[in-house]
């Protein structure tokens, strides 16, 4: 860093309050507002009546046009929140149609099993009977054998 960059220095605000000088523009403000006026006070009385009319006028048809547009924005908020609700219950019905599909297919499922389990058993008993004889001692002994 150079030797300047290392030196204080100082800075000075001014503070006024700027109340002066906006009164002394507001006064030369209007004084040459009234040297300069091109209509009379009536004139500008009869201005200041029909700008006045001609707002509330406007006022009165933006205010219609904002309750015109706030009705059609519920309305139509009104109809999607109606069609979502009624796609949901449409959901809502299928996925409880496929739940009660799936519980069916699983009853049978298992049902079809145990009877699968029940003629294999059967299968295994007869088969074992018919290898070991009619004996049921030695079927005893074979399941302890085993």
């Amino acid at each position: 860093m150079s030797e300047q960059d290392q030196q204080p220095y100082v800075i000075v605000e001014k503070r006024g309050s700027g109340l002066v000088a906006f009164l002394w523009g507001s006064l030369v403000g209007a004084s040459v507002a009234l040297l300069l006026a091109p209509k009379t006070g009536e004139e500008t009385q009869k201005d200041l009546r029909e700008g006045a009319r001609r707002l509330r006028d406007d006022l009165g048809e933006k205010l219609e046009d904002l309750r015109g547009s706030f009705e059609e924005g519920f309305e139509r908020v009104q109809e999607e929140t109606a069609e979502h609700v009624d796609a949901a219950r449409e959901q809502q019905q299928v996925a409880g149609e496929a739940i009660k599909a799936g519980k069916d297919a699983a009853r049978k499922a298992r049902s079809d099993l145990e009877q699968r389990v029940a003629e294999s058993k059967a299968a295994y008993k007869a088969a074992r009977n018919n290898r070991d004889g009619d004996g049921v001692e030695d079927g005893i002994e074979g399941e302890a054998a085993r």
